[in-house]
């Protein structure tokens, strides 16, 4: 099924394409949860709004931590 492979079919990819996707991924999910809390922010309370706020804080905590760590240097 599908085209023919030539020559060795396995190719390795760089880790740092992995570490993309996966931050990638991560923030793409911080939208997602970020939505509802938009759509509905006039009645959900302040409570709802401290909780994003808090989870915004956490993932910007966790960029933070990926720039020192050099997770994000393409080398």
């Amino acid at each position: 099924c599908g085209i023919e492979t030539v020559g060795d079919a396995w190719v390795q990819f760089r880790a740092q394409y992995y570490l993309f996707a996966l931050i990638f991924v991560v923030f793409d999910l911080e939208m997602v949860f970020l939505f509802p809390f938009a759509v509905a922010f006039d009645k959900v309370g302040w409570f709802a709004l401290f909780e994003a706020i808090v989870f915004v804080l956490m993932l910007f905590v966790g960029l933070i931590y990926a720039w020192k760590k050099d997770a994000l240097e393409w080398q």
